[in-house]
């Protein structure tokens, strides 16, 4: 816990070599939508509206999967590092470039495609370290 909370302070202070452009607070940004995320359903080559690439709108506890009822799940560091059977495939956890891959190509760990719905992400290594620094470093909720 001690050392999470100091990699925290240091990431914040920018003081984590070659985390210049890494930060927590865009994480959260990119995560909520105030700093938009470009993405297209994948097999599609338009673009889709910034408002529907936001990924609390299917990651948060009150979301449900539009076609099955299902609710989305609540991605954290919990849920992302811990190995556990996903999409039906095998048991698998993410790393930082596992994650980028998912969000660029809907191709999990384990090479099983997550839910169409998901949209595929034209997003930049910056971006991506940022969302996974908040994802894994943010306090967990209650």
């Amino acid at each position: 816990m001690a050392a999470r909370s100091l990699s925290i302070s240091l990431l914040a202070l920018g003081l984590l070599p070659g985390l210049a452009d890494v930060s927590i607070q865009r994480g959260e940004d990119l995560y909520q939508g105030k700093e938009p995320l470009r993405g297209k359903v994948r097999g599609q080559d338009d673009l889709l509206p910034p408002e529907a690439t936001r990924c609390v709108n299917c990651h948060n506890p009150a979301s449900r999967d539009r076609l099955s009822g299902r609710p989305s799940p609540r991605i954290d560091g919990d849920w992302l590092t811990k190995a556990r059977q996903r999409h039906g495939g095998p048991p698998s956890s993410y790393n930082q470039a596992l994650f980028c891959k998912l969000l660029r190509s809907g191709t999990d760990p384990v090479y099983v495609l997550v839910a169409r719905e998901m949209p595929i992400y034209e997003i930049d290594d910056d971006q991506c370290a940022s969302l996974w620094t908040f994802l894994t470093m943010k306090v967990p909720a209650k």
